[in-house]
């Protein structure tokens, strides 16, 4: 299996980041129901508050093989939501791994 993990920090103050990361969360959630080769995927916005090293949403995604992850990122959708995510991101940090 390939496992993709991501965690982003966004921009703005408490409240902006909260907003944001409501949007983010559900644009996230959309994408299982509308591309196939995901197998599994959950979203979380951060409960968490551990100063600098703190990040406002994570994703778990697994995927068949590698060529199934690439696929996933050909999709329109999932192009349209990376951009608004780097649209309102600070960082991000990404762990991609086979088990």
């Amino acid at each position: 299996m390939y496992n993709h993990i991501v965690f982003w920090k966004f921009k703005g103050n408490k409240e902006e980041k909260e907003n944001i990361s409501k949007i983010v969360k559900a644009k996230l959630d959309s994408l299982p129901t509308q591309i196939p080769e995901i197998l599994k995927y959950e979203t979380a916005i951060n409960i968490g508050n551990y100063g600098a090293s703190f990040y406002d949403v994570s994703l778990i995604s697994v995927f068949k093989n590698e060529d199934d992850f690439w696929k996933y990122t050909k999709y329109k959708i999932h192009d349209e939501v990376v951009d608004f995510i780097k649209s309102v991101q600070k960082s991000e940090c990404i762990v991609d791994y086979i088990k």
